[in-house]
């Protein structure tokens, strides 16, 4: 029988599952949604029975497919948001709901990490020179243990949305050290013994590091019962999902950049080597595949946000084209209209949870149709804005970019990044996570000597967007406005936040 590789992508609003030949052919995709929660504001919490449920199904159908396509599964690899926080308590049961990557709860516990822990020392135990903030994981633990006293007491272990599903299929408890940033160093992989004392957290409540091509374990009977797998199947731990999207995305080679356009966006640059600078962070699959990358806060949840509140008649699950129409009928630059896309704070390269949105320019001249266009201009300009910071730290200008995610089914928008970015952009496979996750499989399997080799078999371009003159020069003068206003508009972020205290 002919070995098949599998991957699961478990993101925000649903859990993908794809089944590949070794050649890459996606043979099924199975997605399940589930909800997010939002008790109070700047919270975000999920619940993991939601995530295994959504597993099960999902599996289900990837089973069936493999048995209907005459071949075997060789290997499962897993992909997931980060950072995400599952307390899994003493009796191997998930311990309330996971605080999921856009919540920003810890605000008081960053602002401590800040004051407690120098750059020096942040730098030392975890190779980031930055921890104070809320997004990050220090704080959202310090956060866990004085507002969850009861849950934390009887927590076995702290794991990841993906390594939760990994337990769930296997029995191990593991993690990658790229999902463990802020809390591991990855060179070489471990945990500081000091940082933890300082955090107050014992050792033995973070999983042990495991390389992301790595095997956490075998399928269980139980696990193969539930979602059909055979039992003994090898699930590989995986990695974060917006890595495999670079892997998916085929971006694998030294000046190929990745644009994961999801519910935010994630921009990865591929370098001979990666040291984390301002604002971005490093990452290494199997010590030799090498990415300086950043998340931005906003990326289709801003296009949700301008349905909802600029064309309430659309449907915001199938008005896209409508919205995309209004956004086309405008010229590049919005007639003079900027859109600061930080309805939610932001991640790379501010790190600034009490950044605003705003438009800037706005005239009577100007329409709804001109502010959708801006909303897609700035969600642009915030990924132009972590790439040439991951340029900048790196030395290594990109010569091309991948767009992978939702984002990249619209034709519209990869024109305007490709004409945003000043460079071509390339339409990936809309799920490379899933698919990333499988080279991963791959790889850990030994079906690809390596993870690259692995990426460059399965991943395939689709449609290449060139800039177009005319616009990219008017965006050059656009995104340098961009990126003065924030700078600008700061010192009254504090003072806005306070107000709605």
């Amino acid at each position: 029988m002919k070995p098949l590789l599998a991957g699961v992508d478990l993101g925000t609003s649903s859990l993908k599952a794809g089944l590949y030949s070794p050649n890459g052919e996606r043979l099924a995709l199975q997605r399940v949604p589930y909800p997010l929660h939002a008790p109070q504001p700047g919270w975000a919490e999920q619940d993991p029975a939601d995530w295994w449920a959504a597993a099960v199904q999902a599996l289900r159908v990837v089973a069936a497919a493999a048995e209907g396509a005459g071949g075997a599964i060789a290997a499962l690899g897993l992909a997931g948001q980060c950072p995400g926080h599952v307390l899994l308590g003493r009796e191997s049961e998930a311990l309330g709901r996971a605080i999921i990557w856009r919540d920003q709860r810890a605000t008081a516990e960053a602002a401590w990490l800040g004051e407690h822990i120098s750059g020096e020392d942040a730098a030392r135990w975890t190779g980031l020179n930055q921890l104070a903030q809320a997004t990050l994981p220090p704080a959202r633990l310090l956060w866990l243990k004085a507002h969850r006293a009861d849950d934390w007491a009887a927590t076995q272990v702290v794991l990841q949305p993906k390594d939760y599903l990994a337990f769930k299929l296997t029995g191990a408890v593991l993690t990658d050290i790229n999902s463990a940033y802020a809390l591991a160093h990855p060179s070489p992989p471990h945990y500081a013994a000091d940082y933890l004392a300082a955090l107050g957290i014992a050792p033995g409540s973070l999983p042990p590091l495991s390389p992301a091509h790595g095997v956490a374990g075998r399928v269980t009977p139980e696990a193969a019962r539930a979602t059909g797998l055979p039992a003994g199947l090898p699930v590989i731990i995986g990695t974060i999902d917006a890595f495999c999207d670079l892997l998916g995305s085929g971006a694998v080679e030294p000046g190929l950049a990745v644009d994961v356009a999801g519910t935010s966006e994630m921009i990865g640059l591929a370098v001979g080597a990666a040291t984390a600078g301002e604002g971005v962070f490093a990452a290494s699959l199997d010590g030799r595949l090498n990415f300086l990358c950043g998340p931005t806060q906003a990326g289709g949840d801003a296009l949700r946000w301008l349905a909802q509140g600029f064309f309430p008649e659309l449907n915001w699950a199938t008005g896209h084209p409508a919205l995309e129409q209004a956004a086309a009928s405008c010229p590049p630059g919005s007639a003079g209209l900027l859109f600061l896309p930080y309805l939610d704070g932001e991640r790379a390269p501010i790190w600034d949870p009490q950044a605003r949105a705003a438009f800037i320019g706005l005239t009577l001249a100007h329409g709804r149709a001109h502010c959708a266009r801006a909303v897609y201009e700035g969600v642009a300009f915030a990924a132009r804005h972590v790439l040439e910071r991951c340029e900048t730290t790196s030395g290594q200008p990109a010569r091309q970019v991948h767009v992978c995610g939702g984002g990249a089914r619209s034709e519209f928008w990869n024109q305007l990044k490709a004409d945003v970015f000043n460079r071509p952009v390339v339409a990936a496979d809309i799920e490379a996570a899933c698919l990333g996750a499988a080279a991963l499989a791959a790889a850990g399997i030994g079906l690809q000597p390596t993870t690259a080799a692995a990426a460059r078999k399965l991943a395939a371009a689709r449609q290449t967007y060139r800039p177009r003159p005319e616009a990219a020069t008017v965006y050059e003068q656009a995104f340098g406005l961009y990126r003065e206003l924030y700078p600008a508009l700061r010192p009254a972020y504090g003072r806005l936040a306070a107000l709605t205290a």
